[in-house]
Parts: structure tokens; C-alpha cells; sequence
């Protein structure tokens, strides 16, 4: 199993090698990296249920038709370990939770404020490292991925980044836990780490310790707000999913709510006052909740899936 990233295509070794990578004219490259950050807009904005805001951002077309590129031929080309899982072709924080059912302990980390927290040097020193770009090429990288000198949220390249940026410390620390045989994932900003065995406290601090030192190395903050040390005489949860039997699953709670969710879309699909763009909106959000289910519970998520599609959206009133 391999714990480094690798990126095994020929090093892009010049700005005119990089244009002709994107397909743009070279003097185009170049205006957009040393002004990306004026081809941005706000998305949305969230309040976080801890406090303060999440700020979503979106490139203008522009901008983003690199984006596209810079994904498809750079970041969609590196081979990824197995213990990272967000944003990744065939891997989810379905396949995330897996790793951590039946276990004697679960450890669950936040990082706090991830995105906007990664700085523009440390973008570089990743293109430079890991992907052994020349200096002016890695500067002009992070020029057109990354927001005001910070990586933005809502990025398409920025998920990428998100998973790259700790790459020579994060692959040390989890070679370190795999000997002690110790399972260490991340989904983007979600850190687990659990044992199938005992573990004393002194070991279960030792190991938050480690963790807390990679994310200070790279200026990154622990979300202490959402860090959990769940023994196996608990129920435990990783992305609010049960870990504690052989197959991950919703608890009482998960599955009451998303019940609730599909008794209340069939409300708003006979209210004459809900407008087909709000009932849009709710079908949504229920629609993917039910997706969920399904991945660990089939028979009830296709239970579900069979109602919504007797109050589907296009059979809503227009």
C-alpha cells in the first residue's frame, strides 16, 4: 500500500509548457495568474453551527475553464493513498467510514477552517515538491488557484489541494500509526484514526498530539470543538454514521430525521403554495439524504427512493 502521493507524468518545465498544457496563449496564462483574484465571486455564505461564517466562492468562467484544465491534467493524474477520500474518483466518506467499523476506539479530528487556512506558500512548496515543478511554474500555479493568497472554498481545484498540501508529513505520521496498527483517514478536513485493540490514554494522547503537530507544522488549527474519543461502550459515529458493528449504519436519530424529511416533502408536494423552485430545493437536499441511506441500508433507502418517485418533480404542479 502506498501512503505517498505520486505523480509519475513528465515535469512541466517552463511557463510555455504550462500554456500549451492548458491550451491558452501564453500572454493569457500569465495576465490571469497575476490577477486571478479579481475573477471570483462570492457564492454563498453559511452560518457554521460552532460560530462564524463559510464563505463559498466561485471562479468566473474565465478563470474556471482553467480550473477545469489544471484538474483534469495535473490533479486527476496523481495516484492517491488509500487512507485520503475526499474528492476522489471512487472513494467517498462511505468508503472513509469502512475503515473504522468494530473498533475499540475511534478518535475523530476537525481541522478548523481548512480552505481559506492553506496559504499560497504552501500550495507552492507542494507543486514544487511533490509534483517537481521549477519554481516560476509552481508561482504561477498557486497564482491561479488560489483567492487573495489563501485557497477559496468551493474551488475545483481546491479539494485537490486540500488533499495534497500535507502530503510529506501526513504520509510520515500515517506509516507511523500503521506500525502500531493504528487505521488513519482523512476526508477532507475530517481526520479519524482508530484500533481494533486497546488503547491507554497516555497512547490515545500521544496520537492526538501527532496529529495536532502536522496541522501546526503546516499553519492548520485543530477544530477542538468537534474533537471526540469514542471507546467501543459508546456508540460511535464518524460523519454521524454507526461504526460500532461490522458494517457502517444510521442510528435511530439519522433515520428518524431523513424519515421526516420524505413525510414533509409529500406536504410540500401537494401545497398549492409551494413554487416549483423551493420544492426544487427540498427534493434536493431529501433526494440525497435517501442516497445515503441507500449506500448502507439498501433496503430502506429503496423504500424511499420509490416514494420519492411518487411525488417526483415532475409531476409537480408548475
Amino acid at each position: 500500500m502506498t501512503l505517498t502521493p505520486k505523480y509519475n507524468f513528465k515535469t512541466i518545465g517552463s511557463i510555455n509548457a504550462l500554456a500549451r498544457l492548458l491550451q491558452i496563449p501564453l500572454n493569457r496564462v500569465i495576465y490571469l495568474s497575476n490577477n486571478a483574484s479579481d475573477f471570483y465571486r462570492v457564492a454563498r455564505v453559511e452560518q457554521k453551527k460552532t460560530g462564524g461564517q463559510r464563505i463559498t466562492y466561485d471562479a468566473y468562467k474565465t478563470l474556471k475553464v482553467i480550473h477545469r484544465k489544471i484538474q483534469t491534467q495535473i490533479f486527476k493524474k496523481v495516484i492517491y493513498p488509500q487512507y485520503m477520500h475526499g474528492s476522489i474518483s471512487g472513494r467517498s466518506y462511505i468508503t472513509n467510514i469502512k475503515n473504522h467499523t468494530k473498533s475499540k476506539i475511534v478518535i475523530c479530528e476537525d481541522i478548523s477552517n481548512f480552505f481559506p487556512t492553506i496559504k499560497a506558500e504552501q500550495v507552492e512548496k507542494m507543486f514544487i515538491r511533490l509534483f517537481h515543478y521549477p519554481k516560476n511554474v509552481a508561482k504561477t500555479l498557486t497564482n491561479l488557484v488560489t483567492l487573495n493568497g489563501s485557497v477559496p472554498q468551493g474551488g475545483i481545484c481546491s479539494s485537490y489541494i486540500a488533499n495534497l498540501v500535507m502530503w510529506e508529513k501526513e504520509s510520515i505520521l500515517v506509516a507511523r500509526l500503521a506500525r502500531e496498527e493504528l487505521t488513519y483517514t482523512r476526508y477532507v478536513d475530517d481526520i479519524t484514526v482508530s484500533a481494533k485493540s486497546y488503547m491507554s490514554k497516555p497512547k490515545v494522547s500521544e496520537v492526538i498530539a501527532l496529529i495536532y503537530g502536522m496541522l501546526r507544522y503546516y499553519g492548520l488549527e485543530p477544530n477542538k470543538k468537534k474533537h471526540e474519543v469514542l471507546g467501543n461502550g459508546t456508540y460511535q459515529t464518524v460523519h454521524r454514521v454507526g461504526v460500532n458493528g461490522r458494517r457502517p449504519s444510521f442510528g435511530h436519530d439519522e433515520k428518524q430525521l431523513i424519515r421526516s424529511a420524505v413525510h414533509n416533502l409529500h406536504i410540500l408536494f401537494v401545497d398549492k403554495q409551494c413554487t416549483y423552485e423551493n420544492y426544487l430545493k427540498v427534493f434536493s437536499s431529501v433526494s440525497s439524504k435517501v442516497g445515503k441511506l441507500k449506500q448502507l441500508n439498501e433496503y430502506q433507502g429503496k423504500k424511499y427512493r420509490t416514494l420519492l418517485n411518487t411525488i417526483k418533480l415532475s409531476i409537480k404542479d408548475n
